[in-house]
């Protein structure tokens, strides 16, 4: 049945395979770190060998990067996840992307460009990054890793030159892929990239206006639609969102959009009310979509096999942020609050192997009580 556990008042989540960090920021403004266990215990606090404040931090395959204010705000210190330091790269500071590669190195990158070893902790500095700031990084797929830059109108695919940096591949414009007039920005605007999707061999980049697939490998635009695509959660070749005010699902194997219609819908305490959906996560079947009614807030599980609703929990007044499942628990975080869910005792939930079974639906969630 349903097992309460607890409710925090914390501001930042990070997780590593089943290993659970939260992080608070104290009355003098510092972060405070320390590891969750999913019995609900909070461990020691993470003492950094740096005494100013954490300005920014990042978890990545076990590893701590972490910049900081005042002396060291030029530096990037990295440190194993128990806190022990390892390394420190200079003048690598302000906002990182994080990029694989085939071995047991990185790319840190933002204006700079430097590899770095995880297990050694050697680094080298490649120098300057070849994009002019500002530009996103959208991710890695089939050995290339894809940028977008120029206000967002070109999407730039690098890959690895063997360890020695990246080198462009090629670089498509879409400034003439939904120009237009923008009465936010009260004027015409060109194309910009909107949402990238991944899947097989190719590429869907959607723009204000269109949507394109295209070959991964050469960049070759294999065509255009008269229509958009969200950021989509794909399983098996199907893709699903809730986003805005509209669900979507979107066949990629074929190149056909199977729904796309206003669910706006959304029922609490037997009545209906207008709705707005961030999705969150995708897993085992099952929807985890943060919700969003008239300043009102609520973490809600959506089945996509059935297209209802199967559960939901009503939070104070923040966008849910992000949604963790490890093993039975769910851990979801929204601004200063972390809720820790336990999951039921299957009933007829989704399988825990993420395959589609017909009849099936997803595993519910009972919320933790303050103790």
């Amino acid at each position: 049945m349903f097992q309460l556990l607890s409710k925090h008042s914390f501001y930042l989540v990070r997780t590593y395979t089943d290993r659970v960090f939260l992080g608070f920021e104290s009355p003098s403004g510092e972060l405070q770190l320390y590891p969750y266990s999913l019995d609900g215990e909070l461990g020691e606090e993470l003492k950094f060998s740096k005494q100013e404040p954490i300005r920014r931090i990042y978890l990545r395959r076990g590893l701590w990067l972490i910049q900081y204010e005042g002396a060291s705000k030029e530096d990037t210190h990295v440190y194993s996840i128990e806190g022990v330091w390892q390394q420190t790269i200079p003048h690598m500071h302000a906002g990182l992307y994080i990029l694989p590669t085939k071995k047991d190195w990185v790319y840190l990158v933002n204006a700079r460009f430097v590899k770095y070893n995880l297990f050694t902790h050697e680094y080298q500095d490649l120098g300057q990054f070849s994009l002019k700031k500002p530009f996103l990084y959208k991710g890695s797929h089939c050995g290339l890793h894809f940028f977008t830059c120029e206000g967002q109108s070109q999407l730039v695919a690098m890959r690895d030159r063997d360890g020695l940096g990246l080198e462009e591949v090629y670089r498509l414009d879409f400034a003439e892929s939904g120009r237009g007039y923008s009465l936010w920005r009260r004027g015409v605007v060109p194309g910009e990239i909107e949402f990238i999707n991944f899947y097989g061999s190719d590429l869907w980049v959607t723009t204000q206006k269109h949507l394109h697939r295209i070959d991964v490998a050469t960049g070759k635009v294999l065509e255009r639609k008269d229509e958009t695509l969200p950021k989509m959660f794909i399983k098996g070749s199907l893709g699903y969102s809730l986003f805005g005010s509209y669900y979507t699902v979107f066949d990629f194997e074929a190149g056909r959009m199977l729904c796309d219609e206003r669910r706006d819908n959304f029922v609490y305490e037997g009545k209906e009310y207008s709705a707005g959906y961030t999705s969150l996560l995708l897993h085992e079947g099952i929807f985890y979509v943060s919700v969003r009614v008239s300043g009102i807030f609520f973490l809600a599980a959506f089945d996509v096999q059935t297209e209802e609703f199967v559960w939901h929990d009503l939070w104070d007044g923040w966008d849910i942020d992000s949604v963790h499942i490890i093993g039975d628990r769910m851990i979801a975080h929204s601004y200063d609050e972390v809720r820790i869910y336990q999951r039921v005792s299957p009933t007829t939930g989704s399988s825990g192997d993420d395959s589609e079974q017909e009849g099936q639906v997803g595993p519910q969630w009972s919320q933790d009580k303050p103790k």
